[in-house]
């Protein structure tokens, strides 16, 4: 078999889609068990808290983030293949990411960063000590900032999606 008679063969078997999702309605699928954090072929769980908080930073700054690459699997439920240290960092800054127990993750407490200083100390939100939270206006930029998810179909082959994982 030639390599194009290869490559249109394995582009065929693989459907896709992809649109452009708030981050409040990824936490929303995250809450409701239908976006998975823990596939098998992700890797762990591993960024510094100074990468954690740049990323918080970037998204309160508008700049644009890469792609998260998701599989549907036949259930519905996305796994996701690419974007886990993103998402995750999210996530447990919110006080909405769990471990594979579905024990909640302690929330995140933020660094300073080069352009937002102030962000040391910073969490989600704090009755206890209002001033150490975000704003509910600062949350909100978070919560409706987008992000592009690209879809994998479940009628693709799963060995597709496990080569896109980079995150």
């Amino acid at each position: 078999m030639s390599l194009q008679t290869e490559i249109t063969k394995g582009a065929s078997e693989i459907s896709t889609d992809g649109y452009a999702m708030s981050i409040g309605e990824l936490m929303n699928l995250y809450r409701d068990n239908e976006l998975d954090l823990h596939p098998e072929f992700q890797r762990f769980y591993r960024w510094t808290l100074p990468q954690k908080s740049r990323l918080i930073e970037s998204i309160l700054l508008g700049i644009p983030l890469p792609s998260i690459f998701v599989f549907q699997r036949g259930d519905g439920i996305w796994d996701v293949v690419d974007g886990l240290q993103r998402l995750g960092t999210i996530f447990e800054f919110a006080g909405v990411l769990r471990d594979e127990n579905r024990k909640l993750f302690p929330p995140l407490n933020l660094l300073k960063t080069r352009y937002l200083p102030s962000l040391e100390g910073k969490v989600w939100i704090n009755e206890d000590k209002p001033d150490r939270a975000l704003t509910n206006v600062q949350r909100l930029i978070i919560k409706r900032a987008k992000l592009d998810i690209k879809i994998i179909k479940s009628d693709s082959s799963k060995q597709v999606s496990m080569n896109c994982s980079s995150d």
